[in-house]
């Protein structure tokens, strides 16, 4: 047996059989898992009986490798890194003659129970999917099911949030999968492998060829909470390729392809771009003083001098521009690119660069003929584009269907036999032209590979307030809200608050749901007299917008609700102050219940502000928040003590005035005087009255506090951060 372990990571690996359990602070959750590959000429596992010799080395100070040798088998070499407290890295290479294989998977389980959290109150497993693409909702299904998820996926119990993660942290060859099969409350089988094939994928995942191949590398991890966990291993992934940096702050602005749509012409983007000017950016909607005013798809409705004239516009205007591409599609029929030259090629038809099949058919997907990213003709295309975009100009792109570059086919580069291999190629050659000259915004994309773009869109086509649109985008963040520590930013789609029906509550929703996810952009028509009143309504909030401004999306209080979002966000600002959302995603009332212990608060008393409604309470344990149907509210949480002793030298009452004479060993600041007809606590039972300011000198005096004549104690409050 050999034993490896680092920290709560313990790996005993079976030199005999070829199997590895996985215990996490000596307690077993994978009993039993190996290695296996999908060759040309068969299956074969780490487990073979053929395999007769095993052997180890130790590389570094943090790495295994164990080498199988069997006779008819090529040699198989299993890799074991440990760099994090809670989890390791494993892969696994073959090497041989002639070897072809389009399916590794490093960790395969095939036993009864093999997968086991140890913990059944309400165990789920976490489907993930591919990309944005065609409405599809995350899953956090319960663990007695069949699915196989992409790239990444977790097994957790949702009462305790113990949980085990699995899945790639190297995306630049395979499209990876984990495949789960789940009874009892336990896995009877796991694949966690590269070779998988994602939705829109006609052909098998092609093959790698050679004397030497390689798995991805995958990240298998445990802890006391899941969402952790999922933190842990996005770190990973950045370890490997570090996320694209930006060091300006998150984006405020507008995007045409919320009510203008198609429409889109050189006069109403100018008109945009004055209304932002006058009436938005005067009144806080900007971030560092910044805003974009974005065109989308149909900017060519304007000519080439148009729009260099739009961004000079802006640029005036103190704004950005931005404008809308698709690299990677042709938009024409299959006959029209047989006749005209790639934009940008003298030299190549469209035809030239169809993506096609094994077969030789023509690849589509939502209507669009995908190219292939190997190809020098969009090569050419890529840098036409990127020059015209930044001679014109523009500052940000938002880089759209960019899923047709991963699909699976016959590549123009023969030493490229894989999708994701084809898609970076095509990435890596558009953030070269860019060269850091734009923002750069993946809107229909892969999850991974995720270092070619500043945000990522996280649900397509979200951009109205309806309720429904608000909780699938909302679905994404409470599934894939770790994202943000691979792009920049978690893109949640535009907000339309004027327009496609919506309510003022589901226009309040819409506004914070853009607030606690990242990017944070306006697509009403600012044309017309209703399209201004609404955004001018939604976006001049400063506590919001402050809130909008960080960047950093919320966390997940729950995660149980299947392919529905979860109701209850947190966000800790500092190191006193927390925010909170609370949705209520029905067409009826509802009271949510807020357990302060279970967001992750302390076990103190708070300040609680609604951002919307500015209206304050104090809380502790956990709070009830009343909603409106399909409304949400966003909550700030400020930690409060009493106030130092000695406080006061005396305390009168002078008409309605409350008056603290003498009053020492008190720092300036905001002061929050309760009221209650006893001193028990909790707090929450005390009644907030009024606030009032102490200059660090003389009296402190709180002015129409309460009739004279009822008997009342008061409580002296102060904030620790009164941000």
């Amino acid at each position: 047996m050999l034993v490896m372990s680092n920290a709560n990571v313990t790996l005993q690996y079976n030199l005999t059989n070829g199997t590895t359990a996985f215990y996490w602070q000596n307690s077993m959750k994978i009993s039993a898992f190996y290695a296996g590959v999908g060759l040309k000429t068969g299956y074969i596992t780490g487990n073979n009986a053929a395999y007769t010799n095993r052997i180890y080395t130790v590389i570094g100070s943090n790495q295994v490798v164990v080498t199988a040798q069997g006779t008819g088998l090529p040699v198989m070499k299993q890799y074991f890194t440990f760099d994090q407290n809670d989890s390791f890295l494993t892969s696994v290479t073959v090497v041989g003659s002639n070897l072809s294989a389009n399916w590794m998977g490093p960790v395969v389980v095939s036993t009864t129970g093999g997968v086991n959290i140890g913990i059944t109150n309400d165990n789920r497993a976490l489907f993930v999917p591919f990309d944005n693409d065609d409405f599809v909702t995350y899953n956090a299904m319960p663990i007695n099911s069949s699915s196989t998820s992409y790239e990444v996926s977790a097994f957790y119990d949702n009462t305790s949030r113990n949980g085990l993660v699995v899945g790639s942290v190297t995306h630049d060859t395979w499209k990876s999968g984990v495949y789960f099969s789940g009874a009892n409350n336990k896995l009877n089988q796991m694949n966690v492998f590269g070779g998988a094939t994602s939705p829109w994928d006609v052909d098998p995942h092609g093959y790698l060829s050679g004397s030497t191949i390689s798995s991805p590398t995958m990240f298998v991890g445990f802890g006391a909470d899941w969402r952790a966990t999922m933190v842990n291993y996005a770190a990973e992934n950045t370890k490997v390729a570090p996320r694209l940096p930006w060091t300006n702050s998150v984006l405020f602005g507008w995007n045409s392809w919320g009510v203008i749509q198609t429409a889109i012409n050189y006069d109403d983007a100018i008109a945009v771009s004055d209304f932002f000017h006058t009436n938005l950016q005067a009144n806080g909607f900007a971030n560092s003083g910044t805003v974009y005013i974005n065109l989308d798809s149909y900017w060519s409705n304007l000519s080439n001098s148009q729009l260099q004239q739009f961004a000079s516009y802006c640029h005036t205007n103190g704004q950005k521009a931005g404008i809308y591409w698709t690299p990677f599609v042709y938009w024409g029929t299959a006959d029209q690119g047989s006749n005209s030259l790639i934009t940008g090629s003298s030299t190549y038809s469209w035809s030239s660069a169809y993506l096609r099949t094994a077969g030789g058919a023509v690849q589509t997907v939502d209507g669009g003929i995908a190219l292939d990213p190997t190809h020098p003709g969009i090569e050419q295309l890529i840098q036409y584009y990127i020059n015209l975009f930044t001679y014109l100009g523009f500052d940000y792109l938002k880089s759209d269907f960019l899923s047709h570059g991963a699909l699976e086919g016959v590549h123009y580069d023969p030493n490229i036999t894989t999708g994701i291999q084809a898609y970076n190629e095509g990435m890596s050659n558009i953030l070269s032209q860019i060269n850091g000259r734009l923002f750069l915004s993946e809107s229909i994309a892969p999850l991974f590979p995720y270092q070619y773009g500043h945000a990522r869109r996280i649900a397509c086509d979200a951009y109205t307030s309806l309720i429904s649109n608000t909780a699938y985008t909302m679905n994404s963040v409470s599934y894939g809200w770790w994202l943000d520590d691979l792009y920049q930013f978690n893109d949640p789609d535009i907000m339309v608050f004027n327009g496609y029906g919506a309510t003022t509550n589901e226009n309040q929703s819409r506004l914070i749901s853009g607030a606690v996810t990242g990017l944070f952009l306006d697509g009403d028509d600012l044309t017309t007299a209703d399209g201004q009143a609404a955004a001018q309504m939604c976006l001049t909030n400063a506590a919001i917008n402050r809130i909008a401004s960080v960047g950093r999306t919320f966390t997940p209080v729950e995660g149980n609700t299947g392919s529905n979002a979860s109701g209850i966000f947190v966000r800790q600002e500092n190191a006193s102050a927390w925010s909170i959302a609370v949705f209520n995603y029905t067409t009826g009332p509802t009271n949510e219940s807020v357990d302060l212990s279970r967001a992750g608060l302390p076990a103190t008393n708070f300040l609680a502000t609604d951002l919307w409604a500015g209206t304050t309470s104090t809380v502790s344990g956990s709070f009830t928040v009343g909603l409106n149907p399909k409304q949400a509210r966003l909550i700030r949480l400020s930690l409060m003590t009493p106030a130092t002793s000695p406080v006061i030298g005396s305390v009168a009452m002078s008409g309605g005035n409350l008056v603290f004479s003498g009053v020492g060993g008190v720092p300036a600041g905001t002061f929050y005087v309760l009221t209650s007809t006893n001193l028990q606590l909790p707090l929450a039972n005390w009644t907030l009255t009024t606030t009032g300011q102490f200059d660090g000198a003389g009296d402190f005096s709180v002015t129409n506090l309460v009739n004279q004549d009822s008997p009342q104690q008061f409580y002296l409050l102060k904030m620790q951060n009164t941000d």
